[in-house]
């Protein structure tokens, strides 16, 4: 009995602690997007705000105002980006984790090896010959090949994932659907995609929400306001001397509700694509 309450008083602890650490900074960012801009910034502010505005969500949502005109491109902005990562980043992996499991060639594990030891090589170590290539190119300020710098930093892991996914598919599947008379094209776009759109939703929804919040890349490698991302914008409310704080809160959390309701309506693939991935090799 004693070690029972002490079983479920342990879950209940680590459970609170996650929830301060996850929803904690999300609820301090809705109290001050809600507190009127000269409360914030007083000597005797409270905690908690004594008096509830929505004026900043308002300045962000009201096409006369420059809060506007700079958040909506924005969130614009990175729709496309994320949009562009995932259609390139998705049939990219798929096809090349679906070679890897499919076929046996001289060099497969080394190769394989070889790609997914890129995911521990942070793309920021490359980032100068990168910019240097850009510039030389006029590729600068480019929303597209800005996009294709995603894309090579997601393929390995996401290769990764789907192989692990194909290497648990029963291989007699596949020889049945040959005796058959299928071809290879046949196999895999009526046999193995078929059982893979669990893996597949995982794969987008990474690949969505890594190119959401992406930060480094885009502010080294843009270079105009009409081509920032959201994530880029938010920090413009910043001023040399001053700070429009609450408007600082209010579009962080718009900045965080699309990837917060795929990752919410989703998380069934994510959490089975994510933990299945980790624990296969």
């Amino acid at each position: 009995m004693k070690k029972s309450f002490l079983a479920n008083a342990a879950y209940f602890l680590a459970v609170l602690v996650f929830l301060i650490f996850t929803l904690g900074p999300i609820l301090w960012a809705l109290n001050i997007a809600l507190t009127p801009e000269g409360e914030i910034t007083k000597a005797s502010s409270q905690i908690i705000a004594s008096h509830i505005t929505f004026d900043n969500f308002k300045q962000l949502m009201d096409p006369t105002t420059s809060a506007y005109r700079l958040i909506i491109p924005a969130i614009i902005n990175s729709v496309k980006m994320s949009a562009i990562s995932v259609l390139l980043t998705v049939p990219i992996s798929l096809m090349t984790a679906y070679a890897f499991y499919r076929y046996n060639f001289k060099g497969k594990k080394p190769v394989f090896l070889l790609i997914t030891l890129t995911m521990v090589i942070p793309v920021f170590t490359t980032i100068i010959p990168i910019y240097a290539m850009f510039a030389q190119n006029d590729l600068l300020d480019q929303l597209f090949w800005i996009a294709i710098i995603y894309v090579s930093a997601f393929i390995p892991l996401n290769t990764w994932l789907i192989y692990n996914h194909f290497k648990d598919l029963p291989y007699e599947v596949i020889e049945a659907a040959m005796m058959d008379g299928a071809g290879e094209w046949r196999v895999f776009f009526e046999t193995i995609l078929p059982l893979s759109w669990p893996i597949l939703i995982t794969s987008l929804l990474v690949v969505f929400l890594t190119a959401w919040s992406q930060f480094q890349i885009p502010m080294i490698l843009t270079t105009s306001q009409a081509n920032k991302v959201i994530t880029l914008v938010i920090q413009d409310f910043k001023g040399r001397y001053t700070a429009s704080y609450g408007l600082i809160a209010a579009s962080g959390l718009l900045a965080i509700l699309p990837p917060a309701v795929l990752a919410t309506t989703f998380r069934k693939f994510l959490i089975s694509g994510l933990t299945g991935g980790a624990t296969k090799g």
